[in-house]
């Protein structure tokens, strides 16, 4: 729906500049510093994703009829090379009609995973973002 201006209404998520920044200084503040001691260096504060990741998983998810995504927090491995760092995990769900909830969708699972994960040297990860640190290009400290 248009505003008579022309606009489209911005959508119910929106939260804005000062709550994203109010909560962004809230984790440095916090959780951040705790999570760093742990792994005894900077931790992850956050991940950048290019515009082509999100539209290839938005097609994906056309693919599988996914109804949303479920952003898990995870961490690097032993032999990762951000190890210890935290990582997001993105996971297409659908309808849960025992629940009526959403559930995971395993793409691996999927009838044509084989011969889709075939097809020339496009990742099929979704998972794979740029973490800052190391690699940031803002000056948002705590």
């Amino acid at each position: 729906m248009l505003q008579q201006n022309g606009a489209r209404p911005l959508p119910f998520f929106f939260v804005g500049k000062t709550l994203t920044n109010e909560r962004i200084l809230r984790f440095a503040q916090t959780k951040h510093p705790v999570l760093s001691e742990k792994i005894s260096k900077p931790d992850t504060r956050s991940i950048w994703y290019t515009k082509e990741h999100i539209t290839f998983l938005l097609e994906e998810m056309e693919k599988v009829n996914a109804d949303g995504l479920r952003i898990y927090f995870g961490a690097y491995g032993e032999k990762d090379i951000y190890n210890g760092q935290l990582c997001l995990l993105m996971v297409m769900t659908k309808p849960d009609e025992l629940t009526g909830g959403h559930a995971d969708i395993t793409l691996e699972d999927q009838p044509d995973f084989q011969l889709r994960s075939a097809e020339g040297s496009t990742p099929r990860d979704f998972n794979v973002g740029s973490p800052c640190p190391p690699m940031c290009d803002d000056i948002k400290e705590g």
